[in-house]
């Protein structure tokens, strides 16, 4: 037997190694094909969870947004999207460094990288005003992750806490204004408990007094005690009047009728009420003439300002001295000034006199009480009025109270 094969065992072996080569192809062919689907399957899920991802975060509220190493967005969501004013394709591989103003952009991209550098977590607030728009305050959140390859991707949320800033804002000033209407509180019991008191117990005591006179026919004591009477019960009024205005001004109710009136016939008309009470002082109550200047105003409102300064003035100036009432016109405005000779006032105290809460009352030159109140109510209607008012003092050298008023109406 030969070693050697014959043609036809070899075409035989060649047949049989090309169906071997149809098998393996057919094979690999099939094992292709199931790579393929395999791969189009996880092509297709991994679509689906994208799909899954961005649905989730675009019905967040609050913006969320991820950075590559180099500070630039690779996702964010419609939130993010909305609060920057700006599309998505537009936003999506920028840094956004170029919508912070320059002054903040090294700060901007040092927070990002600090984060990427040492993962810890950073939160921040700030102001943010994004293409002229209203500005908001917002809060952010950035945080680090790294991926199973290691690369680092800054991860962040922001909110916008604009609505829940400015109610913390609103619930601080409603604390500030309870503060200040219970001291306003105790300082009106105060003077309705001693103040008020006080001057009806002596017209009781000088009425006592007067019909034990007029029993003896004693006509010159009883003319005294009179007029002692009746500053007592004008100054009691006033009191009153004051009470019922500032309750009245901080409860809405009063009621604001601008009117044009003479100047210098408002002025006259408070200083003929108020010259016996500065006569039983003997000071001299004057003012400067001022014919010919009119202003469109609350006439009330005015007359109780210039009472409550003038009445002050009284208090505190000396028997011999002088209270001057002048105006000067000033463009479309006018500047009144009571202006005394009297004991001056401290600075410390200065500051504190047009507050109602402030225990600024002191007693007078002829020891006169006083609430305090007077002072807190003329800076209420100047304000209400459009004006300003303020006070030039010196301890010793008199006093100067000033206030401007519109020419017009400030409504």
């Amino acid at each position: 037997m030969t070693d050697k094969l014959t043609r036809l065992e070899l075409e035989d072996k060649i047949a049989e190694l090309k169906k071997q080569n149809e098998i393996l192809r057919s094979q690999l062919s099939a094992q292709n094909q199931q790579k393929k689907g395999q791969k189009e399957s996880l092509v297709e899920q991994n679509k689906v969870a994208d799909g899954y991802i961005h649905t989730i975060l675009d019905n967040m509220g609050d913006s969320v947004f991820v950075k590559d190493d180099k500070s630039r967005l690779v996702l964010v969501n419609d939130a993010f999207c909305k609060m920057f004013g700006l599309p998505r394709e537009e936003i999506m591989g920028k840094t956004l460094a170029e919508h912070v103003p320059p002054d903040e952009r090294e700060s901007f991209l040092k927070i990002d990288s600090q984060v990427l550098a040492d993962g810890k977590e950073n939160i921040n607030e700030e102001t943010l005003t994004v293409r002229g728009a209203e500005t908001m305050i917002i809060s952010t959140r950035k945080s680090r992750y790294v991926d199973a390859s290691g690369k680092r991707f800054l991860v962040g949320v922001v909110r916008d806490i604009t609505a829940s800033k400015k109610a913390e804002q609103a619930l601080k000033q409603s604390e500030m204004r309870l503060i200040e209407l219970n001291a306003t509180k105790d300082k009106l019991f105060s003077i309705m408990g001693h103040d008020l008191r006080a001057p009806l117990n002596n017209i009781l005591g000088l009425s006592e007094l007067l019909i034990e006179r007029v029993r003896k026919s004693d006509t010159g004591k009883s003319a005294e005690y009179l007029e002692i009477i009746k500053v007592s019960v004008k100054n009691t009024l006033a009191l009153l009047d004051n009470l019922l205005n500032w309750a009245k001004s901080q409860t809405g109710e009063i009621n604001y009728k601008p009117e044009k009136i003479d100047l210098s016939t408002t002025i006259r008309h408070v200083i003929e009420l108020l010259d016996p009470i500065a006569r039983t002082k003997n000071i001299s109550l004057s003012q400067i003439a001022s014919e010919g200047i009119e202003i469109y105003t609350d006439e009330r409102m005015l007359k109780t300002i210039l009472r409550n300064l003038i009445s002050n003035a009284i208090k505190f100036t000396k028997s011999g001295g002088s209270i001057i009432v002048s105006v000067v016109l000033e463009q479309n405005q006018v500047q009144f000034s009571v202006s005394d000779n009297g004991l001056g006032i401290k600075e410390e105290v200065s500051k504190k006199l047009f507050k109602m809460s402030a225990n600024t009352s002191s007693l007078g030159t002829a020891n006169e009480k006083g609430s305090g109140l007077g002072l807190a109510l003329c800076k209420e209607f100047v304000k209400k009025l459009g004006g300003d008012i303020w006070l030039k003092s010196k301890e010793g050298d008199g006093s100067d109270f000033r206030f401007t008023l519109p020419l017009n109406s400030p409504e």
